[in-house]
């Protein structure tokens, strides 16, 4: 087993500090997803491989962390993606121990910020029906909020997600909050679109002068997207477009130097894309 593998699937329940000069951010690890390579259906195999093994990993053992981050200002918590709930376990589900890490529990989380509402991203918001964040705002992205109440545009894969969409924003029904791209969420937070995940994926800047972007699925497989973007991941709603923020997502973190994370990036989650004598590439933050 590789060493990024080892540490995608030692991740679930830790929490890390992420530096950033603006509210104090953590990366907390629900856990991770073991995945067969046909939800890449354009990896090419040979330089896939290649790139997987330099990043310790391996193509035939793949497994994705599933993360989520908690932003602390000083009067509110808030929580950036909910994790896979308990439907998976043991292997995922283990937000609540990550929170207890960082001193919390969830009764304290004032706000649940949403990058979209897969359901490694949101079933974690219910359990039988009921909120599980009972103190909490739900923050939404007006289109995913639109998307997933339009059911005749689900294709079968989306189709799929649909009831975890579902039954969160029932859940929530009283307490959603629905915000646009561009818009201030707390000091020191604003929403980011990201579309093509699903129509209304958004991301979330946080910081200023060492800020970092929380990149939701903009990136599954940084070992091999960045170098190859155009390999996408049969869960994106609209592959092409998919792509295109996909790309324009590395050009301007390249051209800026702002670190990124996702839900998706191995544990802790956060990496920085850099140009180097093959272009494009990465390095992984640790501190």
């Amino acid at each position: 087993m590789g060493e990024t593998t080892r540490r995608i699937r030692d991740a679930g329940g830790r929490a890390e500090i992420i530096k950033t000069d603006g509210p104090k951010l953590l990366a907390l690890g629900d856990g991770y997803l073991d995945l067969d390579l046909s939800r890449f259906p354009d990896v090419v195999r040979g330089v896939g491989d290649d790139l997987a093994i330099a990043d310790g990993q391996d193509l035939n053992d793949l497994c994705l962390s599933v993360n989520a981050f908690l932003v602390e200002t000083p009067d509110r918590l808030c929580l950036i993606d909910a994790g896979d709930g308990a439907r998976r376990a043991p292997s995922l589900g283990h937000l609540e121990k990550a929170l207890k890490s960082a001193g919390y529990d969830r009764a304290d989380i004032t706000d649940l910020f949403m990058t979209h509402l897969h359901g490694d991203h949101a079933a974690g918001l219910v359990q039988d029906g009921a909120r599980l964040f009972e103190n909490a705002q739900l923050f939404v992205s007006e289109e995913e909020h639109r998307y997933w109440n339009a059911p005749e545009e689900h294709d079968a894969i989306q189709a799929t997600q649909a009831p975890f969409a579902l039954a969160a924003l029932e859940a929530y029904r009283e307490r959603i909050t629905l915000i646009k791209p561009g818009q201030n969420l707390v000091e020191g937070v604003e929403a980011v679109g990201l579309p093509g995940h699903t129509p209304g994926q958004v991301g979330f800047r946080i910081g200023n002068e060492l800020p970092v972007l929380v990149s939701a699925d903009a990136i599954h497989l940084p070992a091999l997207q960045i170098k190859h973007p155009e390999w996408g991941f049969l869960f994106d709603a609209d592959r092409s477009k998919a792509l295109k923020t996909r790309l324009g997502l590395l050009d301007a973190v390249v051209e800026t130097n702002i670190r990124l994370a996702g839900a998706h990036i191995p544990f802790p989650g956060v990496i920085k894309v850099v140009r180097n004598n093959e272009n494009i590439g990465y390095e992984t933050i640790r501190d």
